[in-house]
């Protein structure tokens, strides 16, 4: 009689029943990371899992873990509300071990651009300063520290060429916290962070915002010199750091570093050895880099994609840990990792990203089969040449435009002006109605042609004049798609109608396209870089993206150009309280005001402010006329409702 026969390696059940491990990707002093399928979506997506595993099985200690995973989870999850930040999909316990599910992002580390020994230029590292400082702006607007920047942590993303931030090292916390056991109080007796990108407050366990600042500092000298922070010495009397002056190849060579005095000062800065010294937060470093003279900030270009390397991928030799292979004399010389963390905690894949991950265009990635993906470990210093920066994308290289351009032919040489193709029917009656001939081009009081009784009467085509006029009408109606594809059509006919782009621009706001908005805003403001409305819409954009400063400073150009726009008055105002900035709000809000009075998002924001600073019958008052305007306004609801609650009234 013959029996089932049992496999002697059953598979394991999937990681808190749903996220099936395929392989291990990477093993450090904090945990590990692996490759899994999500089984709970369709198609069965993948998605990297980082295991956090405590030092210690003391049930104390356990629950003081669980609370602060659970903390830092949640943090985890609002930063990922930033364009930048990769998506923190879940958290979750199994076997009195921590695991946290992220969203794959297609990229590079930056440790493969930042090459020993080939130092960038000026307007390279500002442009990289200005994409790190305005995500951790965020971060840190957000109350959250990141602990741990550093080239593997930075990704250069291959979309748009964006800096997007990985690895935040305040969830180490959860493998490294101690519970004394005579009081039960938690001791962080291991500092989180990497030697060389760490100040001296948090090597000694006491972050501050500015230790991020500070880290930045160095990764800007990096780059700035063709260093690795560790070959850069100190002052031995005040314990600054020595960077403008910088040690070459041969022994006893030293070089000046080429660097404007203005940037200068802001690394220094950026670097003190004091916390008190630096910049607070990367806000104010920001603003202080946005304050460099325009002679170095019109030379940097916008992010560019990635292109696809057409050749063979080079594939990095993995350990059975998943980590790089190195010789003894590559980690002797470009030491990457602390010496508490001596095997790297995270790994980057840049390949696609799963099948159920969107953009921000809402266009959706596929998955690369594991064999096709190229891995990178988080201390690689190998090197891949960075790629020449392509021409800013103009409208004729664009897909839209180029069907623009074939339908303006085509309508060229019919002897019929079709309106499914180029027009709505209702648009197409209304501009008949305007008293556009209907009589051919070709024809004269001569022609004596008969025209066959089955055949459509011809139509002239509208001038590009025309078909701008209805797209704004359908613009101010809110038809935003209709009107979007006459700004094509206009665009087609007269290619430098900086109005057509800024009306692009709107249109794709209003459908939740900032990608997509920011292009066709830079079109217009490079035919009129003065243009008020779409500095305007591209801060709309950039708020969709979640860059509020950035927009911020676009609403306040916008405003000193055209100081009756009452559109960005409302804005900036907007923008100015959401930075805290409260008495600038109010005054902002109040010129918005004096333009048009029934705006019920300024009294809102005006009435926020106003309750921020304490000045609650004003508030209220605020509130009341946002109200009285807009019944249903969600916010000024919001905020009447807690005044009587707090106040009673």
């Amino acid at each position: 009689m013959s029996q089932d026969l049992q496999p002697t390696n059953p598979e394991p059940s999937p990681l808190g029943g749903r996220y099936k491990i395929i392989s291990e990707l990477a093993a450090g002093g904090f945990g590990q990371t692996f490759l899994a399928e999500d089984l709970h979506l369709p198609s069965h997506p993948r998605c990297v899992v980082k295991q956090l595993k405590p030092q210690t099985k003391d049930p104390k200690a356990l629950l003081m873990a669980r609370r602060l995973f659970d903390t830092e989870a949640q943090a985890l999850y609002k930063l990922g509300s930033h364009d930048q930040i990769p998506r923190l999909l879940a958290h979750f316990e199994d076997n009195q071990e921590f695991y946290l599910a992220q969203e794959f992002v297609e990229g590079e580390p930056l440790t493969e651009e930042l090459v020993p020994g080939q130092p960038w230029s000026e307007t390279q590292v500002v442009a990289l300063l200005q994409d790190i400082l305005q995500v951790l702006a965020f971060v840190h607007q957000q109350q959250v520290i990141h602990r741990d920047l550093k080239p593997p942590n930075l990704i250069r993303r291959k979309r748009d060429g964006r800096i997007v931030l990985i690895d935040f090292g305040a969830v180490k916390q959860v493998s490294t916290q101690i519970v004394e056991p005579d009081d039960g109080q938690t001791n962080l007796t291991i500092s989180i962070g990497t030697k060389g990108y760490m100040p001296n407050e948090q090597v000694a366990g006491n972050p501050r915002f500015s230790s991020d600042v500070y880290a930045v500092g160095r990764l800007g000298i990096q780059a700035l010199t063709g260093l690795h922070p560790k070959r850069l010495g100190e002052d031995p009397v005040t314990g600054e750091l020595n960077w403008r002056e910088v040690s070459g190849d041969s022994e006893g060579e030293h070089h000046t570093v080429q660097i404007s005095p203005e940037l200068a000062e802001i690394l220094d800065c950026m670097v003190r050895y004091d916390f008190r010294d630096r910049y607070p937060t990367a806000v104010e470093a920001l603003e202080a880099l946005r304050s460099l003279p325009s002679a170095i900030l019109d030379l940097i270009p916008p992010p560019q994609p990635i292109p696809d390397i057409t050749e063979a991928p080079t594939y990095l030799e993995l350990s059975p840990s998943g980590t790089k292979k190195q010789t003894d004399s590559e980690v002797d010389k470009y030491p990457t990792e602390s010496e508490v963390e001596l095997t790297p905690t995270n790994i980057w894949l840049p390949t696609q990203a799963p099948e159920m991950s969107s953009t921000t265009n809402g266009n959706l990635d596929t998955t690369a089969p594991l064999e096709d993906q190229q891995i990178y470990s988080s201390d690689s210093n190998s090197a891949i040449a960075k790629p020449e920066p392509e021409e800013k994308p103009r409208w004729w290289r664009q897909p839209w435009s180029i069907v623009a351009i074939v339908t303006a032919v085509a309508a060229m040489g019919a002897s019929i002006f079709m309106g499914k193709t180029m027009l709505s029917s209702l648009s197409t009656n209304r501009i008949a109605e305007r008293g556009i001939s209907t009589a051919s081009p070709n024809s004269s009081p001569g022609n004596s042609s008969v025209q066959s009784p089955t055949s459509p009467p011809s139509v002239q085509k509208p001038q590009a004049a025309e078909l701008l006029k209805e797209a704004e009408r359908l613009r101010q109606a809110g038809e935003s798609q209709q009107s979007l594809e006459l700004y094509d059509q206009v665009i087609a006919l007269k290619p430098n109608t900086a109005e057509a782009y800024w009306g692009r621009c709107y249109s794709l706001n209003n459908l939740k396209k900032p990608n997509d908005a920011i292009v066709a805003c830079n079109d217009a403001l490079d035919l009129k870089p003065n243009y008020a409305e779409a500095l305007w819409s591209k801060g709309n954009a950039l708020d969709q993206q979640k860059l509020p400063l950035d927009a911020l400073q676009l609403y306040e150009r916008a405003t000193k150009i055209k100081p009756n726009f009452t559109e960005a008055w409302v804005d900036f105002g907007i923008a100015l309280q959401g930075f805290g900035r409260s008495e600038e709000a109010i005054r902002a809000l109040d010129k918005a005001i004096a333009l048009r009075r029934n705006s019920a998002e300024a009294w809102s924001t005006k009435g926020e402010a106003l309750w921020n600073l304490g000045r609650f019958d004003r508030a209220i008052a605020a509130l009341d006329k946002a109200l009285q305007i807009e019944p249903d306004h969600p916010k000024a609801r919001k905020l009447r409702e807690k005044a009587r609650k707090e106040l009673g009234r």
